[in-house]
């Protein structure tokens, strides 16, 4: 048997016989310069340049016409023999059974065994210094000196309760239940595994709630005939606007007044930030001041269309096609020449992308900006804290692209290249900015499934506020500690919507009633 301090004595033996053959080796066979030699490097040209044999005119086959012979071309050497100095395997001549086990004896009474299950004190103590003396090569870091008491504390046995005997044995535990872990003692979860755990029904401030699912069909509730008006609101030619609007920004809406005789009609149009969309009409007579809840003198109807449904991989890069290289263009046009997009906002370089689409009348209209919806949603998310994170995937293209639009609410981040200690704070509350450069996530999305921030990597984009003119800027989503955020693709408005802004339904568009 032998000890651990003995096998490490051979294994420095070794590494320095090693050494020792490994200098007499290179000394041996290293190369004299080439000036102490007579090779002449140029061999090979002198050797072809060498003039043709001359030809016996007294020979019958020469002619003038014939062409001088040539030299065949230069043998060139073959490669060096290789020199064994011990029989290959295969060439080896197979010992008898009786010489093989001989062999194998003699080789296993050679090899240290070490007992590892009876090591004595002496023995930890040599083998822990040895991998204290390997890491310390490797890491770099002189290690102080190790006891046996630090590397092996004494294990107490657990404590038996006194009423248990062999007689009266403890039970054993259930196989149903896994015993209690203290929480103390659990690993931290990655961002991975928390992500993906991570319920896919999170919520975010924008759009705002609603009752019914969007907002155009809560506006049509309130046109029900159940529904009780307090006033003739539909009278104001000024804001004809219903009360449930009454300080709503985050729509567009257009309206109209048709009039025969006495009889005025109210018509109007309205479409919200979630992109659903509500008409309404408000028929009465303007010759007597009805109740406006008498239903045989003052006739109000309503239509409207929900939330429009993700649209493919297709639709959605044609919509790119059409629009994002305009939109990003324009946003770069600005970059770097300290002048500033529309009043300065942030909103206003996304806004005014969209309405440069005005002045051709041969592209379709794209969705405009409306409040912070700038299009087809194509990804939100959500960071509570360092590390943690949600986010979705909405639509069926599998990147996001240049031209895309991205919001930011009261987000904490940090550049692509900045200090670990320093971030940037997008929104107060909100921060809208046009993505310059394609970003196409780590795993492959799909629509209404669960995607983390940080797959997405980075977001190169080109944004302005009031006190800073347009520039560059990258944002690496995997710094993204705080807020909430949502990306947009740019799309036509009827292609998505169905509809343009209109005061009334337009004929073909399949609108819903209560």
């Amino acid at each position: 048997m032998v000890s651990v301090a003995d096998l490490k004595a051979r294994a420095n033996k070794a590494k320095d016989a090693g050494l020792s053959k490994f200098q007499d080796t290179r000394e041996r066979y290293k190369s004299p310069p080439i000036t102490k030699t007579n090779y002449d490097p140029d061999w090979k040209n002198k050797a072809e340049i060498r003039a043709p044999p001359r030809v016996s005119s007294d020979s019958p086959r020469a002619s003038t016409s014939a062409p001088p012979a040539r030299l065949p071309p230069p043998i060139r050497a073959g490669a060096p023999p290789v020199i064994r100095r011990t029989p290959h395997p295969d060439q080896d001549t197979p010992l008898p059974p009786a010489a093989r086990h001989e062999v194998a004896a003699s080789r296993e009474d050679q090899e240290p065994v070490i007992d590892w299950a009876n090591l004595s004190a002496e023995d930890k103590q040599v083998f822990f210094s040895w991998l204290d003396e390997f890491f310390a090569r490797h890491s770099g870091k002189v290690l102080p000196p190790r006891s046996t008491r630090d590397t092996i504390a004494p294990v107490a046995p657990p404590a038996v309760s006194p009423r248990a005997s062999l007689s009266n044995p403890l039970p054993p535990p259930s196989r149903g239940a896994p015993p209690k872990i203290n929480a103390q003692s659990r690993p931290p979860i990655s961002s991975a595994s928390s992500n993906s755990s991570i319920s896919n029904d999170f919520v975010l401030s924008f759009p705002a709630p609603t009752t019914h699912g969007s907002a155009a069909l809560d506006l049509a509730y309130y046109f029900d005939i159940s529904t009780h008006w307090n006033n003739a609101w539909y009278t104001n030619e000024q804001n004809p606007m219903p009360p449930p609007l009454e300080g709503v920004t985050q729509m567009t809406y257009t309206s109209s007044w048709q009039s025969y005789g006495d009889i005025r009609t109210l018509f109007a149009g309205i479409v919200f930030a979630d992109l659903s969309v509500c008409w309404f009409t408000v028929k009465y007579s303007m010759s007597s001041n009805a109740d406006p809840n008498d239903s045989s003198r003052v006739e109000r109807s309503v239509q409207y269309l929900p939330r429009p449904r993700p649209m493919d991989k297709a639709a959605l890069v044609d919509a790119h096609e059409t629009y994002g290289e305009t939109i990003a263009g324009f946003a770069e046009s600005f970059d770097g020449t300290g002048e500033f997009c529309g009043r300065g906002e942030c909103w206003d370089l996304a806004n005014e992308a969209l309405k440069y689409f005005d002045a051709y009348d041969y592209v379709p209209k794209p969705v405009p900006s409306l409040s912070r919806t700038h299009g087809h949603l194509i990804f939100e998310g959500k960071a509570m804290g360092k590390g943690k994170m949600v986010g979705r995937w909405r639509g069926g293209d599998d990147r996001v692209r240049r031209g895309d639009i991205v919001e930011w609410r009261k987000v904490k981040i940090n550049t692509v290249g900045a200090s670990p200690y320093s971030w940037a704070t997008l929104g107060d509350p909100d921060h809208t900015a046009v993505i310059v450069r394609d970003s196409q996530p780590s795993r492959q999305p799909a629509d209404g499934q669960p995607l983390s921030p940080t797959e997405l990597g980075s977001l190169e984009v080109v944004e302005q506020s009031v006190s800073s003119p347009p520039q560059r800027k990258d944002y690496d989503l995997n710094a993204f500690e705080e807020g909430e955020m949502w990306i947009y693709r740019p799309i036509s408005m009827h292609a998505y919507l169905g509809t343009l802004p209109v005061p009334q339904c337009p004929p073909g568009v399949s609108a819903l009633t209560l």
